[in-house]
């Protein structure tokens, strides 16, 4: 009888301590660390903590051919994590970006250096999902910037969509 109740009291301990483990959130790689941090209503609050996001600034020359004709700004301390198409005639050209600037920062970069390339914005309301989001055009090409707050890792994601302007003369002729 003693070994029974050894039995079901070790198995209740072994159950508890993988609830409690079910309830933390997994990790992402093995260098999460965890930490308790008093809040004012609770004793402490836990928090995972994920590796540091490493940005690589780009120079600009990992920008797609058609940005760096058109002089595109490049952002400072701002890393070009992918690019969609480059070719504007084919297409939308798009590059997608990550800096660990503010969100005001990144909009005020983009409201200062696109109108020195004759650029003038124009209004845009902000995109389902997106924290910051600006409308340029030019003669010729519109570019709209998307930027995206990633609040686990405290950084946020940049999207810049180039379109070449839709001349509705030429398509009225064609």
């Amino acid at each position: 009888m003693k070994n029974n109740i050894l039995y079901i009291l070790l198995l209740f301990c072994a159950l508890q301590a993988c609830v409690e483990d079910s309830k933390a959130p997994a990790a992402t790689g093995s260098s999460a660390v965890v930490s308790k941090i008093p809040t004012e209503n609770d004793d402490s609050k836990t928090v995972y903590l994920r590796d540091p996001v490493n940005i690589v600034p780009s120079t600009g020359e990992d920008y797609p051919k058609t940005l760096k004709d058109l002089n595109f700004p490049v952002m400072p301390n701002t890393e070009v994590t992918n690019v969609g198409n480059t070719d504007i005639e084919n297409g939308t050209v798009v590059m997608q970006m990550e800096t660990l600037s503010s969100i005001d920062e990144i909009l005020a970069f983009y409201k200062k250096e696109l109108p020195k390339q004759n650029w003038t914005e124009k209004e845009l309301k902000i995109f389902k999902g997106a924290d910051g989001a600006l409308n340029f055009y030019s003669d010729e090409h519109t570019a709209r910037i998307l930027v995206i707050n990633d609040r686990i890792q405290d950084f946020r994601k940049v999207a810049v969509t180039l379109n070449k302007k839709v001349n509705y003369e030429d398509l009225e002729k064609g």
